[in-house]
């Protein structure tokens, strides 16, 4: 014999009981399972065993932005360039170019945002403006902040 579920209203909401051979059996409500993440899709790595270290190429001076030659309106901006294949070789370097007005904690989408002595990199708070500083030595980070290293060695954001 197949129970036959019915269902009873009490003081504490609807409940269902299950009725069949051995008496009644109060069903006590499962709660739904959380929305599982996404599944993110496979990652593949192209295995670069022996790739090259970064080149540099340094042209002014990033501590000092508005000296090593840059033009008015220009100040000294680290740059990063990527390879276009993969496993290739990244130039890590610095070069004039226009100055932005951006500063500490303002939001950029780029380096051409940052004003003088400033770097654009992505934060836990977002894509912001933060000011170059040394990894080793006395770092220059405004109170509160640490510097942390950024992919051109040597050389960090007040974060």
């Amino acid at each position: 014999m197949t129970p036959a579920p019915s269902t009873s209203a009490g003081q504490g909401g609807e409940f269902t009981f299950i009725t069949g051979e051995g008496g009644s059996t109060a069903a006590t409500p499962t709660p739904p399972e959380p929305p599982r993440p996404p599944v993110p899709p496979d990652y593949d790595d192209p295995g670069c065993e022996n790739a090259p270290p970064p080149l540099e190429a340094f042209t002014c001076d990033p501590f000092d932005p508005y000296g090593g030659g840059c033009l008015l309106g220009e100040a000294c901006k680290l740059t990063i360039e990527y390879p276009s294949e993969p496993c290739g070789q990244e130039v890590y370097g610095s070069a004039c170019a226009l100055a932005g007005t951006g500063q500490q904690g303002d939001g950029c989408g780029d380096g051409a945002d940052c004003g003088p002595g400033h770097v654009c990199v992505i934060t836990g708070s977002g894509t912001q403006c933060v000011q170059v500083c040394k990894v080793d030595g006395p770092s220059g980070c405004p109170s509160g902040l640490v510097c942390e290293p950024l992919d051109v060695k040597g050389f960090g954001g007040c974060l």
